[in-house]
Parts: C-alpha cells; structure tokens; sequence
C-alpha cells in the first residue's frame, strides 16, 4: 500500500472507530428507555389485571399488548432518529476532513497518482479526466503526456477524479463522491448501528 491509500485507510478506520463508539452509546440509551418503557407499560397493565374483574381481563391483556406494540415502535423509534443522527454526524465530519484534505499538497499528488495508475491500465487509450470546478487548477498536472484531456464535471463535488474512455465507453470513478456515497449506503451494518 503506498503512504497516501495507509493515511486515508487510517483515517476511514478512525472515524469508524469514532462512530461506532457514539452509536454504542446511543443505542445502549435506546435500549434502557425502550426497557423503562415496556416496564412501565407491564407494571401499568399488571395494576389493571389485579383491580379488574375476570370479564375485564381480555380487554386488559389487549391493553397491554398495545402498551408494548407502543413501546416498541417507540423505542424503534428513538434508535432509527438516533442512528440517523450518528450518520449525519459521522459524514458531516468526513465532508469537512475531505474539504481539509482537498487543501494539502498530498491532494494534489493523489490525483496526480490516480491519472498515472489509470494511464497505466489503459496505456493505448485517450481519455477524459473530469474534474471538480474547484480543482481545474490541477489540470495541466493531469494531462498524462498529453494522452488525457481536462474537463470540469459538476457531478463532482467531493473530489478526485475520474477518467473517462470514451471510445470504449468506459470511466474509471476515482471520486471521493463516489467512494463517500458507497461507504455511507453501507456504514450503518458496519458500524453495527443496523436494526437487525
């Protein structure tokens, strides 16, 4: 692995890290207010069992079951708005540190790497490098020899690259958009954060 794909690999393990230590403990919350609650919904259903009479008795275990039912998606509740908040949260942060990131000379000689490696998998192909309009100031380091044309792409907004190959139609995706949108559609089971 070179030092550029080490340093983003720790960095995606620790907001991993950050993130499944916060959702930890605001699912852990969840659990014990989804336990208050159904307890309280027991001891309240309990009560009425005891005062009422024997004809009363479907209607109270019928109460109860509500009591639960309610409880439960209550609780459901709690854990999927705090899960979205820990998304939301864990994201935000990976948004800012990408913009951070975008800053840096080692930005710069990431593209730089990604146009070669993608040059060198195609290496009797032109193409089309796209880039983000932020990131048009990189774009005669990115011309490969002149094998490669520079355009800005407003589906770009994180960053990175992509390449396209026109003739073939093919693009190689090496956007942070695109790895950002792949990682967020699976963090919540990675995070253990899944309802499941």
């Amino acid at each position: 692995m070179t030092d550029q794909t080490q340093k983003l690999e720790k960095f995606k393990q620790a907001v991993f890290d950050e993130a499944a230590e916060k959702a930890e403990e605001i699912i852990k919350e969840a659990e014990e207010k989804c336990a208050q609650t159904i307890l309280q919904a027991k001891a309240e259903a309990e009560k009425l069992v005891k005062t009422s009479k024997a004809k009363v008795d479907k209607e109270v275990r019928e109460a109860t079951q509500r009591a639960q039912s309610a409880g439960r998606l209550d609780s459901r509740r709690v854990v999927l708005t705090a899960r979205e908040e820990v998304i939301g949260k864990v994201f935000a942060n990976v948004r800012e540190k990408l913009a951070a990131f975008r800053q840096t000379a080692d930005y710069e000689a990431l593209l730089v790497k990604r146009a070669k490696e993608c040059a060198d998998a195609y290496p009797d192909k032109k193409g089309e490098v796209r880039l983000a309009s932020a990131d048009m100031k990189y774009a005669d380091k990115l011309t490969c020899g002149g094998r490669f044309t520079v355009c800005e792409s407003g589906n770009i907004l994180l960053g990175g690259l992509m390449v396209v190959y026109p003739e073939d139609n093919l693009a190689v995706d090496c956007t942070f958009d695109n790895e950002y949108n792949r990682q967020k559609s699976g963090f919540a089971g990675k995070a253990g954060l899944s309802l499941n």
